[in-house]
């Protein structure tokens, strides 16, 4: 009887052994993790070039993947980031999702993002899942002496799809819930909107002022004072497109930027090799240059009105200003004049270059011991896909 209780017990330690490690899938002190955010329809095979997400992911298998990543919103269509991930880093690589605006516009890429979480093989180490309407998109989950909780912030109390950039009440008592709860002594709060905007770190722009959390401010201010209450070391946030940091009442606000690659399809020379090609082709069939032009256009597209917009034309406050007649005339103009030599695609190369607001690809990758937090921003040098350790902050 004693040697077979031995037998037993020894069988349980081994399994035990066997499999907790193989569970855990933890380093035993220090770690790293990435976050990377906005890559849209740029993670999608039509833009599998460098100067776009691709690029972004490429450089992150470089620097060093790190246990795993933080995705801040905006994938659609969520389907391709996860197919790059594989294709990049790695089919088994963990990633774990934020809900964007724009994830939340098709109820099918939301429902994608849901069923990543839901039921026992859902996302690992979740520890607690988010409020009723948002159980999916709202989860929080540790990592050795870390706590990560994310938050979905377009959930408005029912649906997790339903609102505006916000923390409602809904949201914000089960955040405070939650942290009641954690035991570790780090915390790093994720949403995709940052509680206000900053300007970006290196051409100083600045998008969705007074349009992000901060668009209701007696919210975001509760949310702020929640944060620094229980000693939350950083929150982390995406959406701008501006890379920056800033320590607020001890509190770090840190925006990860974009990893879009370029944030046009376009340059002033890519369009014109383009609009060449499109109006040879045009030709063979009979239709003169002007309708190659017209037929390459579509109308109100935003791509090609924000593209003559940086290149100074008119004296509108806005590419939204600009109608598909005003347009088209440009891009006529911008095409004689380049077919006509190399000084024409050198002027407006300059002109756009001097008048694009285009904000470096970036990426975010943080070290973590257990005492101390280290954020490196890795940034495009020169929208190629050519990333560079841009600047390094410790956290504690």
């Amino acid at each position: 009887m004693k040697k077979t209780f031995l037998q037993v017990l020894i069988l349980l330690l081994f399994v035990t052994a066997v499999t907790v490690p193989a569970q855990a899938q933890k380093s035993a002190d220090a770690f790293s993790f990435i976050i990377s955010s906005d890559q849209r329809e740029h993670a999608t095979p039509a833009f599998r070039t460098h100067e776009f997400t691709l690029g972004g992911y490429e450089a992150i298998k470089k620097v060093g993947k790190g246990s795993f990543m933080i995705v801040l919103g905006d994938l659609d269509p969520p389907t391709a980031t996860r197919e790059l991930i594989a294709s990049v880093l790695g089919k088994n690589y963990l990633w774990y999702p934020v809900v964007g605006n724009h994830d939340t516009e098709v109820e099918a890429n939301t429902e994608y993002l849901r069923s990543m979480n839901r039921g026992p093989n859902g996302l690992p180490y979740v520890l607690r899942k988010g409020p009723a309407g948002s159980e999916e998109t709202t989860y929080s989950f540790d990592w050795n002496n870390v706590h990560f909780v994310i938050l979905n912030v377009y959930f408005d109390g029912k649906s997790d799809r339903g609102g505006d950039g916000d923390i409602v009440p809904e949201l914000f008592a089960w955040l405070e819930n939650d942290l009641k709860q954690n035991k570790n002594p780090r915390v790093f709060v994720i949403g995709h909107e940052p509680i206000f905007p900053f300007l970006d770190m290196d051409n100083g722009t600045v998008r969705h002022l007074a349009d992000a959390l901060d668009k209701y401010p007696d919210n975001s201010l509760k949310f702020q004072r929640l944060l620094v209450k229980y000693g939350v070391t950083a929150y982390f946030s995406g959406h701008t497109h501006c890379a920056s940091y800033s320590s607020v009442n001890g509190l770090w606000l840190i925006n990860s930027g974009h990893i879009y690659g370029q944030e046009g399809t376009f340059t002033a020379r890519t369009l014109f090799s383009h609009l060449a090609e499109e109006v040879e082709k045009q030709r063979g069939k009979g239709i003169s240059q002007a309708g190659a032009i017209k037929a390459f256009y579509k109308a109100d597209d935003k791509e090609m009105k924000k593209f003559v917009y940086n290149l100074g034309f008119g004296n509108v406050k806005s590419y939204k200003d600009l109608t598909d007649e005003q347009t088209l005339t440009r891009l006529s103009e911008y095409y004689d004049e380049c077919s006509k030599g190399t000084a024409g695609l050198e002027k407006y190369s300059k002109l756009f270059w001097d008048n694009t607001e285009w904000r470096k690809s970036t990426f975010l990758r943080m070290n973590v011991s257990e005492n101390s937090a280290v954020l490196e921003i890795y940034r495009d040098k020169g929208f190629g896909g050519d990333y560079a350790l841009r600047h390094t902050q410790k956290l504690y």
